[in-house]
């Protein structure tokens, strides 16, 4: 068995699920064993790692590995998962079956954080130089607010650009669109369901403001991108109320919006306002997660160095763009060139028998060492 698939099999065991907002604790929700795992490999091989957060229990782990060299290369990938209920796989059993690895997360993006660990490890075994520094990300919580990239830009990260990895199917996704979350809440008044007339609905108040999301995202097909397409805006989550028999204080709703390059909140804020009525029936939170939209010249030098080293092996991919954002919204908002690369297809991510081809882990790893040492 490839190494890289060894490695790859050894992090679906480590369950690392993303509790996505919803206060889940416990060692199935923390990407802290993930961390640890990756620490004790580095460590094997002489290469010092840190963890740091502001959550203990969910960290961040980087490494800085300094090769002399005026050119710094960042590798980035995500710990967490998304959740493995409504699977129908064993989810934390990496089993491979005719050339496929199946578990949540071997697809997004644990795979690709093997495809680092194993380059690294072969570059040193085999004494072979590295032309570049590097930094190696292994960050938090990216499937729900991006708040481990962020740490990590706040911590002062430079590098002359970055791979992120996700499921490309060794293309490069070089222009994606933004994300902003947010909750929007309507009031009321609660009372016993007996006595309505004593109380104030939020579930009812927030009919109208469902009705205006839906009319502003529909808004959107006016804002288009060259190559990106349409901004789009949708209601994923409500939630409201406390029993049957209790007329309901509180209606919350959760907004996702798909952001092209260059729109802001206030932009969001300036279409979504007028739609939704008197501002005095309902509250906008501060988003949770904003990420601006990411968008590279064709021609860029970090993405002809990646499309070089692919072909060194082989393969020829072609530049994309992705509905879907990814930590290169925070690096290439603080400054760092960002390219998306990985092994796996993203039509796998999040699925109930989520799995990868064995043979992308084996080529994007052989590519990543290309990288590295030319």
């Amino acid at each position: 068995m490839h190494e890289a698939v060894s490695i790859t099999r050894q992090l679906v065991a480590i369950p690392s699920v993303n509790p996505m907002g919803k206060g889940l604790t416990g060692p199935m929700y923390t990407e802290r064993n993930m961390a640890l795992y990756i620490q004790d490999f580095l460590a094997d091989v002489g290469i010092r790692a840190e963890l740091f957060g502001a959550d203990a229990e969910r960290p961040n782990l980087v490494a800085f590995i300094d090769a002399g060299k005026s050119h710094t290369i960042m590798l980035e990938a995500h710990m967490d998962t998304v959740s493995e209920e409504q699977m129908t796989i064993a989810p934390f059993d990496p089993v491979i079956r005719e050339g496929l690895l199946y578990g949540r997360g071997s697809c997004d993006t644990k795979a690709s954080l093997a495809t680092y660990l194993y380059a690294i490890r072969r570059i040193i075994q085999e004494g072979k130089s590295l032309q570049h520094n590097v930094v190696l990300a292994f960050v938090k919580d990216e499937e729900y607010s991006f708040s481990g990239a962020r740490e990590l830009v706040a911590r002062g990260i430079k590098a002359d650009y970055a791979v992120v990895g996700e499921p490309t199917e060794l293309n490069l996704i070089y222009a994606h669109k933004g994300l902003c979350r947010f909750f929007i809440h309507t009031d009321g008044l609660s009372c016993h369901s007996s006595m309505p007339w004593n109380g104030e609905s939020a579930i009812y108040k927030m009919a109208s403001i469902l009705q205006g999301v839906e009319a502003y995202a529909k808004s959107l097909s006016k804002l288009t991108h060259p190559v990106l397409g349409q901004a789009t805006a949708s209601i994923g989550r409500i939630t409201g109320g406390q029993t049957v028999n209790t007329v309901p204080a509180l209606c919350s709703v959760e907004l996702d919006n798909r952001l092209l390059p260059g729109m802001t909140l206030q932009d969001i804020l300036k279409g979504l306002k007028p739609y939704l009525g008197d501002p005095s029936g309902y509250r906008i939170e501060e988003p949770y997660l904003l990420a601006m939209g990411v968008e590279n010249a064709i021609d860029a030098k970090h993405l002809k160095a990646l499309v070089d080293a692919c072909e060194l092996e082989g393969i020829h991919p072609t530049l994309q763009t992705a509905h879907y954002a990814t930590d290169a919204a925070i690096y290439q908002e603080a400054g760092i060139p960002c390219v998306v690369f990985g092994p796996g297809s993203i039509a796998q991510a999040h699925t109930a028998n989520e799995h990868i081809d064995i043979t992308q882990i084996e080529k994007a790893s052989d590519i990543i060492f290309r990288l590295l040492t030319t």
